[in-house]
């Protein structure tokens, strides 16, 4: 969890002799945003897709590394084939537990989803998830020269009742990265890649039961609060229920930006 240094000034301002009963209190506002558009994939070839999303929330209750944010999130979907399952804008009213670990963070939470179900023509339906994130860049100098190098990767994990086109589908997912950082200036930093993806879900969707396999190189720049990153993969994709295999190549372009200023008052 990123966070800007908005109430730096109460640091620098407020004597030390103050107790903590004499601190003012603050309220934090954690949100992101990440835009993500590349071609699918080798069931789909000749299809490029688009995808955004925003999340503001509010910091309710926090101890240590514990925090209850509820919070607002907005997405869309959109591709050049035209296909209704990838052309949505769902919106998100729920509240998260969120648990800060190592390197990472774990949540949980449920709320409300406003998305049309074609099946039924319903418009709103209960959610509820659960997560992990976690990312390293296991950074050293070899031996030859002080050659800087670095091992970026992380891993993703997500469960839940998270699509109001599928609303009684249970949805699993489970990501890896490993990268190899070749190259890095003030810029930009080179970082071939391996990774893998495993979904599945409680419907037995065909499109939803894959196991994917990326092998590529990327080109990554650091932001304020954030990153952009720009590559290109070979992708193997099977899928599970039917046993058919694809390969081909992907290209793609993220976006990502997280912020959580803080509010200060007596």
């Amino acid at each position: 969890m990123r966070k800007l240094a908005l109430c730096a000034w109460v640091c620098l301002t407020v004597p030390t002799t103050l107790s903590a009963q004499d601190l003012p209190r603050s309220t934090a506002f954690p949100g992101s945003a990440w835009v993500a558009i590349g071609n699918v994939g080798p069931a789909e070839p000749d299809n490029l897709l688009g995808m955004a999303s925003f999340e503001q929330g509010v910091t309710a209750w926090e101890s240590g590394p514990w925090f209850l944010v509820p919070f607002v999130g907005a997405s869309m979907g959109t591709d050049s084939a035209g296909y209704a399952w990838n052309n949505r804008h769902p919106v998100q009213l729920s509240v998260k537990l969120v648990r800060r670990v190592r390197g990472g963070v774990l949540q949980a939470g449920g709320g409300v989803l406003f998305e049309h179900d074609p099946a039924t023509g319903q418009q709103t339906h209960g959610t509820v998830f659960a997560n992990y994130w976690s990312g390293w860049t296991a950074d050293r100098h070899t031996h030859r020269g002080g050659t800087f190098v670095g091992f970026p990767g992380h891993a993703y994990a997500s469960s839940g009742l998270t699509s109001g086109r599928d609303p009684q589908n249970w949805l699993t997912a489970l990501t890896a990265q490993q990268g190899v950082l070749i190259f890095k200036s003030q810029v930009v930093s080179v970082v071939p890649y391996g990774a893998a993806g495993l979904t599945f879900d409680s419907r037995r969707r065909t499109w939803e039961n894959r196991l994917t396999y990326d092998a590529g190189i990327k080109i990554v720049r650091p932001l304020i609060g954030g990153v952009v990153e720009a590559g290109v993969a070979g992708r193997r994709q099977h899928e599970l229920l039917t046993g058919r295999v694809d390969s081909g190549p992907v290209a793609y372009v993220n976006l990502w930006v997280g912020w959580n200023p803080r509010s200060v008052y007596r």
